[in-house]
């Protein structure tokens, strides 16, 4: 099967520089071609970009492929077009052929196996004592490093709820900081509400990643909400914390995360009527709690951590699959 991508199509299974991928396609007689003749499947990360193509090469298969949950948002499996136009097959986060569990961003970026993210896969962390968190010279306050999307219409409504976290983060973020209790990093904030508005390294010559692991680990807490809540969608941003020795304040709506970690282990901000319960609750939050918390957190790391090492290749082979199921 040959595949032809469109233009700015993002991050993909397909791409060469996944090595990892690109052998597993061929293991499977599928390559990328450069020319649209002579592909059998276009792919592209939207809808929208398909569209010319459909209309050229009705005779062809069409598929929309992303991991990021606001490049397409059909929550459906395949798109019938109307007249004599084809269907679209539909992968994204909202069904499980692009994220089937928790562990698909621990590491890497989910197949891309030579982007490590700062954590190396063989990693184990220790405990975290009390006389470690007193030598460490971490902040008693909670980091939240992430763009300010409050200007923007961001809702996404998904079987009546509203599905977006960006703006509810940014608002925990404001009050926060209000309260002193917060300190944020991140682009497109006003002057003076950020302790670096950089993006956090992005020019510094140096991943953005180490940088913000830098950071956390000056910190008790990360305010780390996902940007959508959508089943399985769990990204670096909880794993960042952990790995930092910060405690996770993230929330569990519509994500399954609690296949992976148990209750009373990261800070659930669902669990709270608001942002202002929620730092209560931290701000009258003991050190025996808040370590008890952590060390939970660590061991679900260190148990993630061997469930990844064990099925790394297998994911990427699955990915394959699901798109050739798909497909077939």
């Amino acid at each position: 099967m040959k595949f032809y991508l469109t233009r700015n199509i993002g991050n993909n299974p397909f791409l060469e520089c996944h090595n990892a991928h690109v052998k597993i396609l061929k293991e499977y007689n599928c390559f990328v071609v450069n020319d649209v003749r002579d592909a059998d499947v276009i792919v592209s990360h939207t809808l929208k970009k398909l569209l010319p193509f459909i209309l050229r090469y009705p005779r062809k298969k069409f598929l929309v492929w992303t991991n990021e949950p606001r490049y397409d948002t059909n929550f459906v499996n395949e798109v019938n077009l109307p007249f004599w136009l084809p269907k679209v097959q539909i992968m994204n986060v909202y069904g499980k052929d692009v994220f089937w569990h928790n562990l698909h961003f621990l590491s890497s970026y989910h197949f891309d196996t030579s982007n490590n993210l700062g954590i190396k896969i063989n990693t184990r962390l220790k405990h975290f004592t009390s006389e470690e968190l007193k030598i460490s010279g971490k902040k008693d306050k909670i980091a939240a490093l992430f763009t300010n999307t409050m200007p923007t219409k961001s809702a996404l409504i998904k079987e009546a709820k509203n599905i977006d976290l960006s703006n509810m983060r940014c608002r925990y973020a404001l009050s926060g900081r209000e309260r002193y209790i917060l300190d944020i990093y991140g682009n497109k904030w006003p002057e003076g509400y950020t302790i670096d508005n950089s993006g956090y390294g992005f020019e510094k010559q140096r991943p953005w990643w180490i940088e913000k692991i830098d950071i956390l680990k000056t910190y008790k807490y990360n305010l780390c909400f996902e940007n959508t809540a959508c089943g399985y969608y769990v990204t670096e941003k909880i794993w960042h914390a952990i790995f930092s020795y910060c405690l996770p304040i993230y929330t569990s709506f519509n994500s399954n995360i609690y296949e992976t970690f148990p209750q009373d282990s990261f800070i659930d901000a669902f669990l709270f009527k608001d942002e202002n319960e929620l730092f209560d609750y931290i701000e009258s939050m003991s050190e025996d709690e808040y370590l008890r918390r952590l060390n939970i957190c660590i061991d679900v790391f260190n148990d993630s951590i061997k469930i990844r090492e064990s099925d790394y290749h297998l994911v990427g082979v699955d990915n394959i699959k699901k798109i050739l199921e798909r497909l077939s």
